[in-house]
């Protein structure tokens, strides 16, 4: 066996088994945000600042111009807010080898990515339950579902 094939094989073997690996799947995650910052910052800054201003206008019955004022403010947090997110992202990066030794234990944890930005490749659905029920607005905590 050449040496080609064999790395072809523990290629394949490491992928399947590293695919359920929940250190390395928070550990790509941590890297692309981390490397994609500038960008999830501004994008993000930018879509959260938007739907803000439209809050801002809805909640002051007013007209398009206390949207468009309200705007750079409202942008300027939000992609303060990002870039504490991303931020965060790099530095978890540093801790994936303790998690990896963490999950390793026979009774280890289950280490998940973290969910500040969720349906990212590195994400299953079993890792963040989503209460469908939305959110308490005294308390911030979730509600459960209406039954239907």
């Amino acid at each position: 066996m050449n040496a080609r094939k064999a790395l072809i094989a523990v290629s394949a073997l490491s992928t399947v088994a590293l695919t359920s690996c929940g250190t390395l799947r928070r550990a790509g995650k941590d890297v692309v945000i981390g490397a994609l910052t500038p960008a999830v910052a501004i994008y993000g800054g930018a879509t959260d600042g938007f739907a803000s201003a439209k809050s801002v206008r809805n909640g002051l019955e007013s007209g398009s111009v206390t949207e468009v004022i309200s705007f750079p403010f409202t942008f300027l947090y939000h992609t303060f807010e990002h870039t504490i997110y991303c931020v965060i992202h790099i530095v978890d990066l540093f801790g994936c080898p303790f998690y990896g030794l963490a999950e390793i234990a026979p009774n280890g944890s289950n280490v998940t990515p973290l969910d500040f930005y969720t349906g990212t490749w590195f994400d299953k659905a079993s890792d963040h339950k989503v209460v469908r029920g939305g959110t308490d607005s005294q308390t911030g905590e979730p509600m459960p579902e209406s039954g239907k």
